[in-house]
């Protein structure tokens, strides 16, 4: 059986009721989770959730302009949030963020112009199965483009979900929505992968098994009893 996990929900600016909306929506398309930003951590959405059986991920975004300003942020967030992602707009913070074991997912512009030049290629893959973070493609960044612009991206994703392949790295889909529209059940969700070559089953563990063990994984690192990797506390003593 399944669980299902939208790793990003975007909270709409000055819209707290649709932000709830969206909450609802995603119990009743048959999520178990779902992660936003930047309000992952707000009570009345932890209420919501608990009464919808959802359990709530906190997540922030980051837009560095530089793989300096990208360190100081993680020292600031790391240890605040349950996922950690970067937006990749430079080829300096791609290749930080894919080499530092503080991020969870790599992220990049939906803009053409802006993903000719930076996108997910090999070198970026070879330091993130280094480092243990996800690719992550959102959905809305396809929905959002005129025909053109979405079979130029879609090339992209699919070039891009090859060298995660091809260097195992663990790659999520999620949906980025800002809105109820932007929304889709799991199954529609992991069938728009079917246009960059994924298998179902290989989509469906891209939006259940693989965001899941992101979040297991930081929780337990979040953790007073967590010491370092293998180590945690039991009963006082570190083992």
């Amino acid at each position: 059986m399944r669980r299902f996990i939208d790793l990003h929900l975007k909270a709409p600016a000055g819209d707290v009721n649709e932000l709830e909306g969206m909450l609802r929506f995603a119990a009743d398309f048959g999520y178990s989770g779902v992660a936003v930003t930047p309000d992952g951590t707000n009570l009345r959405l932890r209420e919501i959730c608990l009464e919808k059986g959802l359990e709530l991920i906190s997540r922030v975004d980051l837009r560095p302009r530089s793989s300096n300003e990208l360190k100081t942020s993680l020292r600031r967030v790391r240890r605040r949030f349950e996922v950690v992602a970067v937006e990749c707009r430079t080829k300096t913070v791609a290749r930080q963020a894919a080499k530092d074991h503080r991020v969870d997912l790599l992220g990049f512009s939906p803009s053409p112009s802006i993903r000719g030049t930076v996108r997910f290629d090999r070198q970026e893959a070879n330091l993130a199965s280094g480092s243990n973070c996800a690719y992550e493609v959102n959905a809305s960044d396809i929905f959002n483009l005129t025909p053109s612009a979405c079979a130029k991206l879609l090339s992209t994703i699919r070039w891009e979900i090859e060298n995660a392949r091809r260097h195992g790295v663990s790659v999520v889909i999620s949906s980025g929505a800002d809105s109820r529209l932007l929304m889709r059940e799991p199954r529609g969700l992991a069938s728009l992968l079917d246009l960059v070559g994924v298998s179902e089953e290989e989509g469906l563990d891209m939006i259940s098994t693989i965001p899941w063990e992101i979040v297991e994984s930081n929780r337990l690192k979040l953790s007073p009893m967590f010491v370092a990797p293998g180590v945690r506390v039991v009963d006082g003593d570190a083992r």
